[in-house]
């Protein structure tokens, strides 16, 4: 592939991602891709063949970022912990990294679950040895008597919802009661960083709670 060609299929995944981060599969056009890449509408065609085939693009270059943060943690030597800490905050580092993703993908899902299946079709398999190896370790600690008695499947359902939710719930939150703990959300809606890395540090305690009260 010569660096032209190159070039513009990274110009045409960088305008579909923002586009589609934005608007959502079903109100983006492949039109204001290409218009936003810079590319004729038949030179984005040529490329990518389809709206649905940029969209798996896009949203498999997301997925597979979000694997390789958190595949490193699964080969860390370190106490249970502090691997599930890092676990947790790898998540949700993610999320702030890409604002948008979370109600872009609650939008997916809602409104396109034929696409959403073929997501799973590629990446399920990536996406079920990091969850079975934190399913393991929480089990391993339970047996041990380490932590409390808890479901790991509902912990780990716990701590994807409490991220998620971050970035879903709180523009809604800054819409409603414009401040928190003295922090002011922009009218843009964008999360401040400051109170983003407070409610990260209140999730982390509230798993650890849920794990180690009483012990």
């Amino acid at each position: 592939m010569d660096t032209t060609q190159n070039n513009k299929e990274q110009a045409i995944m960088a305008a579909a991602e923002e586009i589609f981060l934005e608007k959502g599969y079903n109100l983006a056009t492949t039109t204001a891709i290409a218009r936003k890449a810079g590319v004729t509408h038949a030179m984005l065609h040529y490329y990518f063949r389809t709206k649905e085939h940029i969209f798996m693009k896009v949203l498999g270059k997301i997925i597979d970022e979000l694997i390789r943060s958190l595949r490193p943690i699964m080969s860390r030597s370190e106490t249970f912990w502090d691997t599930l800490e890092k676990g947790i905050s790898a998540h949700f580092d993610f999320f702030a990294a890409h604002p948008r993703f979370a109600s872009f993908l609650y939008d997916t899902v809602a409104h396109n679950p034929e696409l959403v299946e073929r997501l799973k079709e590629n990446y399920l398999p990536d996406i079920r040895k990091i969850y079975s190896f934190h399913i393991g370790k929480i089990q391993e600690e339970i047996d041990g008597g380490r932590i409390r008695k808890v479901d790991p499947e509902q912990l780990m359902i716990d701590i994807f919802t409490l991220n998620i939710s971050a970035f879903l719930l709180l523009p809604v939150a800054g819409k409603l009661f414009g401040a928190s703990g003295g922090t002011e959300f922009r009218e843009d809606g964008v999360i401040p960083p400051a109170l983003l890395e407070n409610r990260k540090a209140e999730i982390i305690e509230l798993i650890r709670n849920r794990l180690y009260g009483g012990i």
